[in-house]
């Protein structure tokens, strides 16, 4: 009796196959960015829903012009930054190098964000406008900034795999399970920075052009 009840209550449960992971990573990243453009849909709804009825001609209080220079600067350094991470993303050679420099391009984009917040004469009660641009654009960049953070952590792994040997050939005792995740890790990285930088890039268009 004392022997059945000290038996253990589970069998043993097989490990779930590697493929799956990788197959889990997929389909994350793309969930992820269902959910972030639902979001960024909710500024592009309140921005024409706004102008379009422009209640009491409040749409644009005073002069609300923010500066096309640097809308245009902040968007040409996102789209760069993710050109070069998706390119390196796919060539294992040049990933890290490529992933450094995106990410410097990445966080310059972001600091000029919000320096250009210090160059405006308007605020975000000055009508629709200003209030979409500054909550669209504050969130865009805050969002960056964990994008950042990924960013970092996937160079950070690939930097400390290649100092431990992990991308040596299979022969050498590679575990490939390690690597094919490391990759997939780094592709789904590159593949949702791409995406955001083409928000970035839409809401340059529409805050700053349209």
């Amino acid at each position: 009796m004392e022997a059945s009840a000290s038996a253990p209550l589970a069998r043993h449960i097989e490990p779930e196959p590697p493929g799956w992971q990788l197959r889990a990573v997929w389909v994350a990243v793309r969930l992820w960015i269902g959910s972030a453009s639902f979001f960024f849909l909710s500024f592009l709804f309140a921005y024409f829903y706004l102008r379009s009825i422009d209640s009491n001609n409040s749409w644009k209080i005073g002069q609300v012009n923010p500066s096309i220079g640097l809308g245009l600067a902040i968007a040409a350094l996102l789209a760069l930054s993710a050109i070069v991470f998706r390119l390196g993303a796919m060539r294992p050679s040049d990933t890290l190098g490529a992933g450094l420099a995106a990410f410097v391009m990445a966080f310059v984009a972001i600091v000029l964000q919000f320096v250009e917040y210090t160059q405006l004469s308007f605020g975000a009660s000055q009508g629709g406008y200003a209030s979409v641009f500054f909550g669209w654009t504050a969130t865009y960049a805050v969002f960056g900034v964990g994008c950042l953070y990924w960013i970092e952590t996937q160079l950070a792994s690939l930097w400390r795999a290649r100092r431990e040997g992990l991308n040596r050939p299979v022969r050498e005792g590679v575990p490939t399970s390690d690597i094919a995740l490391m990759r997939a890790g780094i592709d789904a990285c590159s593949f949702f920075w791409a995406y955001y930088a083409t928000v970035g890039v839409i809401s340059f268009i529409i805050l700053y052009l349209v």
